[in-house]
């Protein structure tokens, strides 16, 4: 999850013909992590009289995001916001530059690294691949996840806490369902059965962190019955983890 990542960020009112012109900026990121708790982060900023600070902040994609902003100068609200050091616990992850406008001068930086896939939304369903090897999948069979290059489930992911849809961070607490046990009268979670275990499914509801999907599973071969020989499966490894991401 590291690295760099960017975020393109537009002015976007619609009454102020300006916004063709001017209030286009370039975020960069340590990691998609970052940018995500900066959106929410700018989503719960307010004014002294408390109103929120941005008026519209719609995520079109993951790396491209509209904003309004209350009056004042519209264009540079995200300068200003790391001027005023607005929210401080992001001084050393993100920085943001100005792009071209109407009276040139700037040049237009090409997007790198573009995120290919959907955004990290509150109760959407994805598909759970490794990072590193993305032909292998986390597939639902018979109470267990196995790691298949030729099948594949997706799970419902959706927070603990709350209800409404919004973009998901790493410190979220989740569930994480089969969309196969969806519908059914008693739900089914993946569960964690001890560290080193192999993840199982359960009617019991097992709460993450949104980040432990990511870095704290990991594969483990084994003849397990009613399996081929040499099966592999997904096992709870909080320290050994393999990457996955969701597609």
């Amino acid at each position: 999850m590291s690295g760099v990542y960017y975020v393109y960020m537009k002015y976007v009112r619609e009454t102020d013909t300006l916004r063709a012109d001017y209030g286009r900026h370039l975020l960069t990121f340590r990691s998609r992590w970052d940018a995500d708790e900066l959106f929410r982060g700018l989503q719960a900023l307010k004014t002294a009289a408390g109103a929120s600070r941005f008026t519209k902040l719609q995520r079109v994609t993951s790396q491209f995001w509209c904003y309004d902003t209350v009056e004042g100068d519209p264009w540079w609200t995200i300068v200003y916001v790391q001027r005023e050091n607005a929210l401080p616990a992001f001084n050393y992850k993100f920085m943001s530059v100005i792009l071209a406008d109407a009276a040139a001068g700037r040049d237009w930086p090409v997007l790198a690294n573009p995120t290919i896939g959907p955004d990290w939304v509150n109760g959407k369903t994805f598909y759970i691949r490794n990072h590193r090897q993305p032909n292998l999948y986390w597939y639902y069979d018979d109470s267990l996840i196995v790691i298949s290059t030729s099948r594949r489930t997706k799970f419902l992911i959706k927070d603990s806490t709350y209800d409404e849809e919004r973009v998901l961070i790493r410190s979220d607490k989740v569930t994480i369902e089969p969309t196969g046990s969806l519908g059914t009268s008693i739900g089914v979670y993946v569960t964690k059965n001890g560290d080193g275990n192999k993840l199982i499914t359960s009617t019991t509801e097992q709460v993450w962190d949104f980040a432990d999907l990511f870095d704290s599973v990991g594969v483990t071969w084994d003849d397990q019955s009613g399996f081929t020989s040499g099966t592999q499966f997904a096992t709870s490894l909080p320290d050994l983890g393999d990457e996955w991401e969701l597609c």
